[in-house]
Formats: structure tokens, sequence, C-alpha cells
């Protein structure tokens, strides 16, 4: 059997990290499923292949199609995939045209707009839509439409082997401290969002050394270190305090979650794994109507400090830092968990896929 995964490439590298969570366990249930991860280059922004690559695949990428390549392209990029698997890239589900033997399933996002209506003709012909996420953020009537084929999931979440948070220490080697952790990711929510958290992050995290001398801030997910030099706020030279990494591999980025005494976050992989994993969240949220309900939620059950983009500021920052270092933090985390947690998650969504296959296989 083969899958092909093809993930959203327009923004973050949330999508590429969660088919690459699903490929895995997919290799778990079957070790002889063979994954190709093929990635739209007409819509690629380039930090994605470096996440691509820094969880394992080398990716394909699929180049521009015109009427007289598209044919060819699609035959070479997927022609060779018994089911092929979008995430949140179902825009590309005409070309199965040219490889009529895959089945297609399809990993939805809550709405932004009004998409998940006017895609309903798409997702009618998909074999599955997997919906992947907690119980909290619900399901959108819209999806009443294509009800017979969609599986809740809730949040593809592999958190086998992540040692404790005194164990990733050690596997990390990290000093002893309280540890702030953030990954500015290539700011996927445009630069005026993102320039504007960290900039106000780096002068808290400053602050807050003043109270907590041993205190270190990471930079997770840099691809260029020199972009981080537009910010206005940083200074030139960043202190020893601050360390800044590219881009990780999923196992170690979730050891580097999981060591935080504080995880930033702001797009909805980064919460869904902080919350399972226990560790105290600051949350930012992203402009997006799901990161937008989850943060909500989080508020709501007093599960993780929840900043808005209009309300950072360094003192806002600071304060809700020092409420999570001083605190209820390690309480506020064990809420978390218990909203993101059920479901099935990656495992249900990789034996839908399995049977998907079956299914096909056996009607042919």
């Amino acid at each position: 059997m083969k899958v092909a995964m093809v993930p959203s490439v327009a923004g973050g590298i949330g999508h590429i990290s969660r088919a690459a969570t699903l490929a895995r366990a997919l290799r778990r249930l079957d070790p002889s499923v063979g994954i190709e991860m093929v990635l739209d280059a007409e819509r690629l922004r380039p930090f994605n292949v470096d996440a691509a690559l820094g969880m394992g695949y080398r990716p394909r990428l699929m180049p521009p199609r015109t009427p007289e390549s598209r044919g060819p392209i699609v035959r070479a990029c997927l022609g060779d995939a018994d089911v092929i698997v979008d995430d949140v890239a179902r825009y590309l589900l005409p070309l199965r045209h040219h490889v009529p033997q895959a089945a297609w399933v399809t990993v939805a996002m809550h709405p932004i707009g009004d998409e998940l209506f006017m895609d309903w003709p798409l997702m009618a012909q998909m074999d599955a839509v997997i919906w992947p996420y907690p119980e909290v953020i619900g399901m959108p009537e819209e999806l009443e439409i294509v009800a017979d084929r969609v599986v809740r999931t809730g949040p593809f979440l592999d958190l086998d082997g992540v040692p404790d948070r005194d164990g990733a220490r050690r596997r990390l080697d990290l000093p002893p401290g309280p540890l702030l952790v953030y990954a500015p990711r290539g700011f996927p929510f445009g630069a005026e969002f993102g320039h504007r958290v960290l900039g106000a992050l780096f002068a808290a995290a400053a602050a807050l050394r003043e109270r907590h001398p041993g205190l270190c801030l990471l930079l997770l997910a840099v691809r260029e270190p020199a972009e981080l030099r537009k910010v206005e706020g940083l200074p030139a030279e960043l202190p020893p305090w601050v360390t800044v990494l590219g881009i990780q591999s999923q196992a170690d980025t979730l050891l580097f979650q999981r060591a935080a005494n504080v995880l930033v976050a702001e797009g909805t992989s980064t919460i869904h794994e902080g919350a399972a994993l226990g560790t105290p969240m600051l949350v930012v949220p992203g402009p997006i109507r799901e990161i937008e309900l989850l943060a909500a939620a989080l508020h709501r059950a007093d599960a993780a400090e929840v900043v808005p983009i209009g309300e950072v500021t360094v003192e806002r920052l600071g304060e809700a830092m020092a409420h999570l270092l001083d605190g209820d933090g390690p309480k506020m985390a064990d809420r978390a968990g218990g909203l993101v947690r059920g479901g099935g998650g990656v495992v249900q969504a990789a034996r839908t896929i399995l049977e998907v296959h079956r299914r096909r296989r056996a009607a042919r």
C-alpha cells in the first residue's frame, strides 16, 4: 500500500507536522505501508520544504500545471499512490481524474470563511473526511451535508516515548532554570503579528530575569536567523540567555515543548501538543477561527494564559508568564490536557485510511 500525503503548504508548518504524525501512525499499524510527501509548488512557502526534510521526508514537489502538462505531472507525483491524503488541500481533488485508481481522504480544517459549505461538492467525492478537533471545538453544521463520510477523530497526538520534563531536559542537555519556548515558524500569521509577539516576549523575558536569574528563552523553527534583526525591540546581537534553533525534527520539537516551563503557542497544533504534554501555555491566538475557538475554550476553563494580539504588550506578557511560573501553571496545564484528549486521535485516522484502502481494493 502506498500513501501520498499532500499537506497544505501555504501557511505554517502545522499541516506538515500533522501529516508526518499520521504517517507514523500508519506505519505502526502496517509497517509495509509506503509514504510519500507531496508539496504543491504553486502555493509553497519555502520553509515547509525544510519542515518536511526535518521530519524525515524528502518531498516530491508538484510543479505548476498547465492544460498540456497537467496529466504527466500528476501521474509522476501521485501515480503510484493507492490512497491520497490531503491536509487542507482538497482543492487538488480534481487531479484524481489523472490517477483514478487512488482513493482520496481529506483532513478538514475549521472554516475560516464559508469554504466548508462551498467545498461540499469536493467533500462529497471523498472516500472519508477526517475532523481532527477536540469536542470543545464542536463540528460545523456545514459538515452535515457529508455526514456519512465524516470521521471525528480528535487531535492527532503522538506522544509515545516523550519523557517527563526532567527527562526531556536531560535528553536535550538544557541548563537548569525556567525555560520559555516559542517557535516563530516564519511568522505564519504575518510579520506584523509575529514581530509584535516576539518583540514583547523578549522584553518581558528580560524583565522576568530579575526575579528568575536563570530564565532562558529558546526560539525554535527560525529558518533564517537574520530575519530576527528586523524585529523591533530585539538587539542586533542576542544575549547568551536566548538560544535560536532552526526547524527541528518532530520528536525533538515535542521534547522542547515538554521541557518548557512556559510554551508560547499561536497555532492549533502547538496548542494541542502543549496541552497534551502538560506544559503551561501562554496562548496568543492566531487570527483564524479554529484557534480563536480553542483559545476561548482554554480561557473559560482557566487552562492557559490567553492574550489576544490586540492586548500584547511587554507588561501583559510579563504578567501572564509570571503567573504561570509563580502561580497555577501546573494546575492550568492539567485542565488543558483534559480538553484535548480523547476521540481516538491519529490512530483512528490511520485506521480509517487503511479501511478506505481495503474497501477500494475489494470494490476493484
